[in-house]
């Protein structure tokens, strides 16, 4: 998980840090001193495959992410994050942006656990799925890659997937957790999913709603056309249709006069 390589946005002016990417950066940094002044206590925290799940070590899990190999190591994933984070942050708010960055990562040191036997250390995995993140949601923003070639957002997380996934198969070893990449992609590629059809989802049922309230069954008009139907001719004239609206009606209005319930 050491190198990533240079990225930074191509011809648009970005936002300034938020709470969230200024936070990480400052404890990723306090983590890096502390390795570097007692490198014992740094090492309690590296992410080894061996005891996460065998001594229910799970804060590894988490604590690896701000681990780093070396500067050059923490240099390039901060200002990846830098350089990206900023807007996916502005973009989804603080809560948002933390609770994915942190999907990513876990998600990476659980994949890591599984598959590999080597202790591992670098917040590439939450990285990498912030690349994926930006990608499909600025799918045609140019990136400079490695300072030199413009290449549309889309593309360049297809082809760090591509490289990741093939480097697995490389049984060689270089150094780098490339299923840990892969592991942060995987994972923030399905809660991106889960946002997105939780979202659709969601503005279904409140089209639904509108239509019912608007002009649908449930509309103020066919209800009173409904209760009048009743004062006039009794319950007993409502087809089977009427009596489920007016019943639906009656529990919607219920609800919206005694929320708490």
């Amino acid at each position: 998980m050491r190198y990533f390589g240079g990225q930074r946005n191509y011809g648009y002016g970005a936002p300034p840090m938020g709470p969230g990417v200024i936070g990480i950066i400052a404890v990723t940094g306090f983590f890096f001193i502390v390795q570097i002044v007692s490198p014992a206590l740094g090492n309690a925290f590296v992410l080894n495959p061996r005891l996460v799940f065998s001594e229910l070590k799970l804060y590894q899990l988490v604590t690896y992410i701000f681990l780093h190999g070396g500067f050059f190591h923490l240099f390039i994933n901060l200002f990846v994050l830098f350089m990206f984070g900023r807007e996916l942050e502005t973009r989804w708010g603080t809560r948002k942006f933390l609770i994915y960055y942190f999907v990513s990562g876990v998600g990476a040191g659980i994949i890591t656990a599984l598959f590999s036997k080597y202790p591992v250390v670098g917040a590439s995995g939450a990285i990498y799925g912030l690349l994926l993140a930006y990608g499909v949601l600025y799918p045609n923003r140019y990136i400079l890659v490695w300072f030199i070639l413009p290449v549309k957002a889309k593309y360049m997380v297809v082809f760090f997937a591509l490289m990741e996934f093939f480097a697995t198969l490389n049984t060689s070893g270089d150094g780098i957790s490339h299923v840990s990449h892969l592991g942060g992609m995987v994972f923030g590629g399905m809660l991106l999913a889960i946002w997105h059809f939780g979202k659709k989802s969601g503005s279904r049922r409140q089209s639904a709603v509108l239509h019912d309230l608007t002009g649908g069954p449930m509309s103020p008009a066919n209800v009173d056309r409904i209760l009048d139907k009743v004062l006039k001719n009794g319950v007993e004239s409502l087809t089977p249709d009427e009596r489920t609206i007016l019943t639906r009606a009656g529990k919607f209005y219920d609800k919206r006069r005694h929320p708490e319930d």
